[in-house]
């Protein structure tokens, strides 16, 4: 007789040494800590509630003017676990990334956190007369999925492109619509796609718009620039950023470090692939 998978007495092999009966007495190795069934209690009652992390925010469109209320993260309940190679930020419990886009439900005008009240007059007539006569709002869950955060990404890289964004602009969210492509996995071209835009929209910026870029000091758009190029196979020219940003006075120590890293896993797949190359 079993229960749960094992043996109903774990000594039932002494009984040929005569012990059955003390071994009957004994079936419990391990007392649990009072502590711990309390944490194991505290788990079951502390569930996951993403309204613990999310909230409604109120917004007003710079566009129509219309109010309308957002999803938007708490960022003080956010932890960041780790930093991929080309800076993406690994999170959790949830990905603000997924709620970085804000959408005007009544006229379509779209954009990123950071940009959506940065819109010029002249930039909102084109938007109501080219976006919004055939804009359908599509309804955002709390909980969306990746495939929806590409969807917003997209729609507000349309209104960029409408409205004639700043190069620094529609590279900030092709940068942010490659790394969702990565998440959702399985669509390397699609990722490859958005890396390449987003590496032609960050050196346009560079050579005409003033650092810092979306928030983002020229030293880690540099740093950005080598990993995707590295990333896409350019390998020559992420050794040439990678290699100026490190003796960069304007770079921090971590970004330095960084830049190191990327350069020296370059130079390791070379002679990678020099050693395993054919034979002359």
């Amino acid at each position: 007789m079993s229960i749960d998978g094992f043996a109903e007495s774990i000594f039932a092999e002494l009984d040929k040494f005569g012990l059955s009966a003390v071994a009957e007495k004994k079936q419990e190795v391990f007392k649990l800590d009072p502590k711990t069934q309390k944490t194991e209690q505290q788990k079951e009652v502390h569930k996951f509630n993403i309204d613990d992390f999310v909230y409604t925010k109120n917004f007003t469109c710079p566009v129509c003017g219309q109010n309308f209320m957002a999803n938007v993260v708490r960022e003080s309940k956010i932890r960041v676990d780790s930093i991929e190679f080309d800076l993406r930020p690994i999170c959790s419990p949830i990905d603000p990334m997924l709620y970085n886009v804000v959408v005007c439900e009544s006229c379509g005008y779209s954009a990123v956190n950071k940009a959506f009240n940065k819109i010029t007059g002249r930039q909102s007539e084109i938007i109501l007369s080219e976006i919004s006569p055939n804009f359908k709002p599509i309804p955002y869950p709390k909980e969306p999925t990746v495939e929806m955060a590409i969807e917003r990404y997209k729609l507000a890289l349309l209104n960029a492109l409408v409205k004639n964004a700043k190069d620094g602009e529609k590279a900030y969210i092709c940068m942010k619509i490659t790394w969702l492509y990565r998440i959702k996995g399985n669509e390397l071209p699609n990722e490859k796609k958005f890396a390449d835009l987003t590496v032609k929209g960050f050196t346009n910026a560079l050579a005409k718009e003033f650092p810092p870029i979306m928030s983002l000091e020229e030293s880690t758009i540099l740093c950005l620039l080598g990993a995707f190029l590295m990333f896409l196979g350019d390998n020559e020219s992420a050794l040439r950023i990678l290699s100026d940003l490190i003796v960069s006075k304007k770079s921090s120590e971590r970004l330095k470090d960084r830049a190191r890293d990327l350069k020296n896993e370059i130079i390791a797949a070379k002679l990678l692939a020099n050693k395993n190359g054919p034979e002359p």
